[in-house]
C-alpha cells in the first residue's frame, strides 16, 4: 500500500510541478530576449528562432522545457526516489551535468565537441557511481548469449548511452514527438522494472512519465515550448539508464532485446540517417531533413499525423517488448523483428528520395 501510495504521489507532483513551473520559465524566456532587442548580445536567449529551414515554427518558442522537467523530476525523484535506496548517486550527478550543458546550448550554441564530452563523462559517472554496467545483449542471436567482461563492458557502454542520449536528439524534430516517444518508452520501463521487481526504478519512470505529461500540454502541436538539448539530453540519458539497470544482471527476467524494442524507431532511425550522411561524405551529425519525420511530411502526411503515426510505431514495439517479456519469447525471435524492421527501414531510406 505504501508503494502504491509513493507511485501515485510522484506521478502527481511531477506532472503537477511541471504544468506549474513552465509558464513561469516562458515568461521569463520571453520576458528576457525582449529586454535585450537590440543589444550586441542579441543572439545569446533562450528562444528558438525560424531559419526558413529545417525549423518547422514560424515564431520564436521558448527552449525552457527540458530545464522544467529536470527540475521538477530532480526535486520530486530525491523525495520519493532518494539515492540511497539504490545506486542512484551516479544517475543524479550525470543528470545535472547534461542539464547544465543543455541549458548552456539552448543558450549560446555550444560547438558540438563539448556536447559529446559531456555524454561521455556523463556516461562514466554512471558507471561509476552507479554501478550500471551493459555486459550483455542476451540472446538475441540462436547461438548463445552475447556477453562482455568489464573491461568491454564500459566502452560498450558508454558508445549505447552517447547513441541513445543523440537519438533522442535528433528525433526531436516535430511538436510533440520526442516527448511522446520518451513518454511511451518511460511507461514501458516501468511496467519492466516491476516484473523485475525494482521498485526504486518503478518510482523513477512514474517521475519521467508524470513529467512528460506536463510537458506535452504546452508542446503538444502547436507547441508553445521546446524541451530544448537540456531536454533531449537529459530524456535520452534516463532512457540509456534506465535500459542497462532494467535490463543488466544475472537475476533479472527483463532481457536487453526488450529495451531495444523500445527504442527501436529513434535507434533505426539514427542509425540510418548517420549512415547515409557519412556515405555521402558529411558529419554524421550534419543537420539535414533525412529523418523519418521528414520523409513522412514529404510523402503528404502533416505534421500531427506524421508525429501520431510514429508514436503508434513505437507504442507496437514497446507492446510486443512487454508481451515478449511476460510470456518469455525466445530472445533471437524478438530480435529477428527488430532486424526485419530496420532493414526494411533502411532499404526505404536509402532507395526513396526526400530530401
Amino acid at each position: 500500500m505504501v508503494y502504491l501510495i509513493k507511485a501515485i504521489l510522484v506521478f502527481i507532483t511531477t506532472s503537477l510541478g511541471v504544468l506549474f513551473i513552465l509558464p513561469k520559465l516562458i515568461d521569463i524566456a520571453s520576458t528576457w530576449i525582449i529586454a535585450k532587442e537590440g543589444s550586441s548580445v542579441k543572439r545569446y536567449s533562450l528562444m528558438d528562432n525560424p531559419d526558413g529551414g529545417r525549423r518547422l515554427h514560424n515564431i520564436p518558442r521558448p527552449l525552457v522545457g527540458g530545464l522544467g522537467m529536470i527540475i521538477i523530476v530532480s526535486l520530486s525523484s530525491i523525495i520519493f526516489v532518494p539515492p540511497d535506496n539504490i545506486n542512484l548517486r551516479g544517475y543524479y550527478s550525470a543528470v545535472i551535468m547534461l542539464g547544465v550543458v543543455g541549458f548552456l546550448d539552448d543558450f549560446s550554441d555550444l560547438h558540438y565537441s563539448w556536447k559529446l564530452i559531456s555524454q561521455l563523462m556523463a556516461s562514466l559517472i554512471m558507471i561509476y557511481y552507479s554501478k550500471t554496467l551493459l555486459l550483455s545483449f542476451g540472446g538475441i542471436l540462436p547461438f548463445g548469449s552475447i556477453d562482455f567482461n568489464v573491461a568491454m563492458g564500459v566502452p560498450v557502454t558508454v558508445f549505447c548511452t552517447i547513441g541513445v542520449i543523440n537519438a533522442i536528439n535528433m528525433i526531436d524534430g516535430l511538436d510533440g514527438l520526442a516527448g511522446g516517444v520518451s513518454l511511451i518508452a518511460f511507461i514501458s520501463f516501468a511496467f519492466l522494472a516491476h516484473i523485475n521487481g525494482q521498485m526504486e526504478l518503478v518510482l523513477l519512470s512514474l517521475a519521467l512519465t508524470g513529467s512528460l505529461i506536463g510537458f506535452l500540454k504546452f508542446n503538444w502541436h502547436p507547441a508553445k515550448l521546446f524541451m530544448g538539448d537540456a531536454g533531449s539530453f537529459f530524456l535520452g540519458f534516463s532512457l540509456a539508464f534506465l535500459s542497462i539497470a532494467v535490463t543488466q544482471g544475472g537475476y533479472r527476467i527483463v532481457p536487453p532485446v526488450a529495451a531495444l524494442m523500445i527504442l527501436a524507431v529513434p535507434i533505426v532511425d539514427t542509425l540510418a540517417v548517420m549512415t547515409k550522411r557519412i556515405l555521402r561524405g558529411r558529419s554524421p551529425f550534419f543537420a539535414d531533413k533525412t529523418h523519418l519525420h521528414h520523409l513522412l511530411l514529404s510523402f503528404g502526411l502533416k505534421a500531427k499525423s506524421t508525429v501520431i503515426f510514429i508514436l503508434l510505431l513505437s507504442a507496437a514495439f514497446s507492446v510486443l517488448a512487454v508481451y515478449a517479456t511476460l510470456y518469455k519469447v525466445p530472445e533471437h525471435h524478438v530480435f529477428y523483428i527488430y532486424a526485419v524492421f530496420s532493414i526494411v527501414y533502411f532499404i526505404i531510406m536509402f532507395f526513396v528520395r526526400h530530401d
